[in-house]
């Protein structure tokens, strides 16, 4: 089943939902949570990227709303809020790590579905099309949310666009503090990370086109069973935002879901 369109939400629910959980927890983003725990039995979630900007705000929703038995909240940049917030709940499981280290998959162990919201654009070193081919041993279905590029027929790694190119198509400022050294320092050691600064996942690294996602999922075993369209990301002509749900063949059901 495949919804193209966002159904209209009001805003006293939109209120309640960021008053509760985050100023910016996403309705467009709720929807796909909602659908997935009701189309499948998920009793073990792991989030991964679950901080930056949200404090682990979906993660939590799901716990209040489902009540899984556990919930593996996985990044590397903490902050102090999102620890208390999450330390409070015996259900949650803190991993501070980059989740595309090869040893972190085994590290949670089998899950029911996978949270990747606004996070594969990030990953380099591996790739994210080598981060689903991590993970996709390890879980029966992915949660993904992200801005999907429409401007080449292949995915394209945006830096390799030149500097110009590559803030036409991001949402920030090249005086931004992440950018603003990036080009200059490409090929240096960034201190923080140990790595390139052109390989680390604070900023954004790739256009991600859709068939490229839904093939390297497929080729994983997985089928799409969810799509939702949000329509253009923020000002960037060259992305739409859309929200995912694979599910692994042999978990496929015929059950449907009323999203009211």
């Amino acid at each position: 089943m495949i919804y193209e369109d966002i159904e209209a939400r009001t805003k006293e629910l939109e209120f309640d939902l960021k008053y509760s959980y985050h100023p910016n927890f996403q309705i467009f983003k709720k929807d796909v949570l909602d659908y997935a725990c009701k189309r499948l039995k998920i009793n073990v979630v792991a989030e991964l990227g679950c901080v930056w900007n949200i404090d682990c705000a979906y993660g939590l929703y799901i716990l209040e709303k489902y009540k899984p038995q556990r919930i593996f909240m996985v990044d590397t940049d903490w902050t102090d809020s999102a620890i208390k917030t999450c330390s409070a709940d015996k259900e949650i499981t803190i991993i501070d790590g980059n989740f595309g280290k090869s040893e972190l998959p085994e590290k949670i162990g089998f899950v029911d579905t996978i949270i990747l919201f606004d996070v594969l654009l990030h990953q380099v070193a591996p790739d994210w099309d080598r981060v689903l081919q991590m993970y996709a041993p390890f879980t029966k279905s992915f949660l993904i949310v992200e801005p999907i590029f429409i401007g080449s027929s292949i995915s394209v790694r945006l830096l390799d666009l030149g500097k110009e190119e590559y803030f036409r198509n991001v949402p920030h400022d090249p005086s931004h503090p992440s950018y603003k050294a990036l080009f200059e320092k490409m090929y240096e050691i960034h201190p923080e990370h140990n790595r390139m600064w052109r390989d680390i996942h604070n900023v954004w690294q790739w256009g991600i086109i859709q068939r490229d996602l839904v093939q390297t999922l497929d080729h994983a075993g997985f089928e799409l069973d969810y799509l939702n369209n949000a329509g253009q990301y923020g000002d960037l002509t060259n992305f739409v935002y859309k929200s995912f749900m694979f599910i692994k063949r042999n978990e496929m059901l015929n059950k449907k879901v009323d999203l009211k």
